[in-house]
């Protein structure tokens, strides 16, 4: 047997297996660009009742669902009273990076292609962009649009704005706790936004109960839950464990999404590379093998 070719062979394999283990995550850079908004969304009608996609996680004390309006917020805080959890224990959680609030109690939202409407935008500018459309509304006949499932606007109505509120000023008048990562739609949360939560979160009361939400209650509300699953028992219990977990409670199905789009096939396959990085970085951070950021490590670990 020719040994050179053998150890040609091996060599070729092992560079091979390197590449692969060593391969940065998909890109999306190409595909993530700003849209511009240009309806006020009906995200959620203001009907007493929990809100869609509600679901809990009694024993990590955290809940998510999708966007609730003022009498969900209402339900949900009721809801809640029944495991012992009073208003002040609560921190509703804003994972919106769209501009979004309250008009007449009904959640809405200004609307850009796929939610895109603030891709890039600092914090600042998104909230100041929020209020100013907001407070603009008031005591002027506004037109609601819904989506159809191509994602296309369609007028439902309008009515007179009377009383228009951002999310923070509905959790103060709740007597809720508030907190805001403003991730975009549809791909995992920005490094900036993944260091802010995580530090964020290290220094929360033990008796908090943390509402998630996004939009629809599915895609960041189901990351950001895993998040902070990860963090409260990723040293005892595998990724597989934790998503299969949040997913039974009612989340989406994070390691195993398929489209037939292509451009959203890529978003999906990069946001389970980062979770899976994810997790290796949060078991590292808390042993001590890992230090730095988020954001650095992904630098270092493209």
């Amino acid at each position: 047997m020719n040994i050179s070719k053998i150890i040609i062979g091996a060599l070729a394999f092992s560079q091979l297996s390197m590449g692969l283990a060593l391969a940065d995550a998909p890109s999306i850079a190409a595909i993530v660009k700003p849209s511009k908004g240009y309806v006020w969304r009906l995200d959620t009608k203001n009907k007493l009742q929990l809100p869609r996609n509600y679901r809990a996680d009694d024993t990590n004390r955290m809940s998510g669902s999708a966007q609730p309006s003022i009498l969900e917020l209402s339900s949900l805080v009721q809801e809640l009273s029944t495991k012992d959890i009073k208003p002040k224990q609560i921190i509703l959680v804003d994972l919106r990076q769209e501009s979004h609030g309250f008009l007449n109690g009904q959640a809405v939202s200004w609307y850009g292609d796929n939610n895109w409407a603030n891709v890039g935008k600092a914090d600042v500018v998104i909230r100041k962009d929020e209020t100013d459309r907001l407070t603009k509304t008031l005591d002027q006949e506004t037109s609601y649009y819904k989506l159809d499932k191509k994602k296309k606007p369609h007028f439902k109505g309008k009515e007179k704005v009377q009383v228009a509120l951002t999310e923070q000023q509905a959790a103060t008048l709740f007597g809720m706790g508030y907190a805001r990562f403003a991730s975009t739609d549809h791909i995992w949360p920005d490094p900036e936004e993944v260091d802010a939560f995580l530090q964020w979160q290290k220094d929360l009361p033990e008796d908090a109960w943390l509402h998630f939400h996004c939009q629809a209650g599915k895609g960041r509300t189901t990351s950001y839950m895993i998040m902070r699953d990860i963090w409260l028992n990723g040293q005892k219990d595998s990724l597989e464990t934790i998503c299969a977990r949040q997913q039974a409670l009612g989340g989406v199905d994070v390691l195993h999404m398929t489209h037939k789009e292509a451009w959203r096939q890529t978003i999906d396959d990069n946001k389970v590379y980062r979770l899976k990085q994810f997790y290796t970085y949060v078991k590292g951070l808390q042993q001590g093998t890992i230090s730095g950021t988020w954001t650095e490590y992904i630098r270092q670990n493209p």
